[in-house]
């Protein structure tokens, strides 16, 4: 067993025992619309449990998450060598030299998540999108596959520090939809990019703003 292989399984079982541990189920519906090889998850993001649920109940793939948390002793070097992506989000030309080291990981077959929203929102809607992963996805030639998170929200809300509080179970609804090829679009045509996928997961959020 490779050293990607031990790493993942070994995140597999912690982010499922986490989901048990809580109460939480994981439903994950449109699992076949993920493409061969490597790619880019865009997701709504309003809880960590966001996180426990994909990593749990998804394939294998490697987060973005905030340049902060590579500061916390011991578990920032493990998640550098884990293959996690340090996110300077207030440092944009940092940001694209991560995105742009990655893209050789893409192609290699790799496959990364990424909030478009930039940060956790504090209930469970779509916030409007950066333009971050659609340049990764664009240089990278890699599909995107948007994946909707539902539930999450009130299981572990942003400011909250116990899950479930109050309640034995709840669920989170992984809503895998149809990749978008981002080799059909060019730098300036980022934004059509990004707001077809917007788009595409506008409808599970019915008071999202087209």
């Amino acid at each position: 067993m490779n050293k990607r292989s031990l790493e993942d399984k070994i995140v597999v079982l912690w982010t499922r025992g986490a989901c048990w541990m809580f109460g939480v189920d994981v439903v994950v519906k449109g699992l076949e619309n993920q493409p061969s090889g490597g790619f880019i998850y865009v997701f709504n993001h309003t809880s960590f449990f966001d996180i426990f649920a994909m990593n749990g109940y998804l394939e294998s793939f490697r987060f973005g998450a905030k340049i902060e948390l590579f500061r916390i002793p011991v578990f920032g070097p493990a998640m550098r060598r884990a293959g996690i992506l340090p996110i300077a989000r207030d440092r944009r030309e940092e940001v694209f030299k991560v995105y742009k080291e990655a893209e050789t990981r893409i192609k290699a077959g790799e496959r990364f998540a990424l909030a478009p929203e930039g940060t956790r929102q504090v209930t469970e809607t779509l916030g409007s999108f950066k333009s971050g992963p659609f340049i990764f996805a664009i240089n990278a030639k890699s599909p995107i596959v948007p994946v909707v998170v539902k539930g999450a929200a009130a299981i572990l809300p942003k400011g909250h520090l116990i899950p479930n509080w109050g309640v034995w179970k709840r669920t989170v609804t992984l809503h895998v939809l149809p990749p978008v090829d981002a080799t059909q679009y060019a730098l300036e045509n980022r934004p059509q990019l990004q707001e077809k996928v917007r788009h595409m997961m506008a409808p599970y959020f019915p008071e999202a703003q087209l």
